[in-house]
């Protein structure tokens, strides 16, 4: 070997990264962003390394599904997570088990206690969604409501930006 590759190959084990061939990397998007703007190329940007995906796969997660947008990650790039990443999702961080876990009760008390039981600790109880004066209609297992807000986080946005501007609205026409 060279003085060259060696000191090439000390480097990437001192760095503990491996080198990534051009063939199998995304494609850097300032070449593409010359000639064409951000809005064009959104729906052709890796998830994971925010280029031009080269070999692209759509991305299906459980947890993602009702997300308004293609889920786009390079073959590669998507290759290189999963090996650092065992059974994760590029997207977010989450528990696949816990979308998927089946809500029970398993009440035992009396029948007076029942009510309160129903009213304040059953985990079957219904919460309706923090943005519901908004327009949000919502409702789920306390459990289930954190995923909810995650999800729709621009759902909700949305709803509060639309409730301002009819605020805005009102109070012009009062004036």
């Amino acid at each position: 070997m060279s003085n060259i590759e060696d000191e090439k190959t000390s480097k990437e084990v001192e760095l503990g990264v491996s080198p990534v061939s051009l063939e199998t990397s995304c494609f850097s998007k300032e070449w593409i962003l010359q000639l064409n703007q951000q809005e064009q190329i959104n729906h052709f940007i890796c998830l994971i390394c925010k280029q031009v995906a080269r070999n692209p796969i759509e991305m299906i997660c459980a947890q993602h599904q009702k997300l308004n947008e293609s889920l786009i990650v390079g073959a590669n790039c998507l290759k290189q997570f999963l090996n650092a990443n065992p059974d994760s999702c590029p997207v977010q961080p989450h528990n696949e088990e816990e979308g998927n876990e089946k809500i029970t009760c398993n009440f035992k008390g009396k029948i007076k206690e029942l009510n309160d039981h129903l009213d304040n600790s059953c985990p079957l109880k219904l919460f309706d969604c923090w943005y519901k004066p908004f327009g949000c209609v919502h409702a789920c297992p306390k459990q289930k409501l954190k995923q909810h807000l995650i999800l729709k986080l621009k759902f909700h946005f949305d709803l509060v930006v639309k409730f301002v501007d009819s605020l805005k609205q009102t109070i012009q026409f009062h004036q």
